[in-house]
Parts: C-alpha cells; structure tokens; sequence
C-alpha cells in the first residue's frame, strides 16, 4: 500500500514509552487503511474491545469517526487490522484506538485510549505537490 500511491500516509502510534507500538498506514483516496499494532495486550471480546478513531479536520472533535471495532488474539506480538471508515473522512488528522465495551461504543467517553498517532504531515508527492489532502 505504501508504495502503490503517492496520496498514502504512514505515521508511527506514539505514546508514553510503553510496550504499546506500531504504526497505521492511510490512503484517503481509496478510504482505506491498516493498523500494525505490536505489543497490545489480548483482550476478552466478551469483556472489552479495541476500537478505532479517527479524527477528520472537517468534523467536530467530540465526534471523531468511527474505524471499526477489533480484537488482539493471545499470543500474537504483532497485529495487522485492516480499516474501513463507517463514513467517508476528508481530512484526517489524528487516530486513536481506545479500549471500549464488547460492542464497541457510537461515542467513546476516551477513558483508555491506548495509541494514538498524529497526522502531523502527508509530505511531499512524488510530483512535488503539497500531499495534504
């Protein structure tokens, strides 16, 4: 995905120097992404789930959009999620993954939010254009 198009963005989570790394890659042409999480605790779906977050410029903080509810099986250091926006996102600016209820939440109070990653840039395209969409 990273090298198919010049309108991908790649930021890495950051945090509080805990276990809790990785990445996520955006394409917001195609209106679809990947988290690459690495040591997320496994969580019980009958008990918790992570959900994603995205926040688009465009829209109000409070209601940031929905990225889709996941879980991290035990005994993996490392997960891929694939991510499909439940609407479409102009300007993404932040993601954020938050540990939420067995259904996930329509609105996250963002009591635990374990990664989140900043859109602090879409760089420069391969044509020299500003890649900020």
């Amino acid at each position: 995905m990273l090298a198919g198009s010049q309108d991908v963005g790649h930021w890495p989570w950051a945090g509080d120097g805990g276990q809790n790394n990785g990445d996520v890659v955006w394409d917001n042409l195609q209106q679809r992404g990947f988290l690459r999480l690495k040591g997320f605790v496994a969580n019980d779906p009958s008990s918790a789930r992570y959900q994603l977050w995205i926040f688009d410029a465009s829209r109000d903080d409070r209601y940031p959009v929905d990225g889709g509810i996941f879980d991290v099986p035990p005994g993996r250091s490392e997960v891929l999620i694939p991510v499909t926006p439940s609407v479409p996102v102009l300007r993404p600016e932040a993601f954020a993954v938050t540990v939420e209820g067995p259904r996930g939440s329509v609105v996250s109070e963002r009591a635990k939010v374990v990664a989140f990653a900043r859109v602090d840039h879409w760089g420069v395209r391969r044509d020299g254009q500003d890649g900020r969409p």
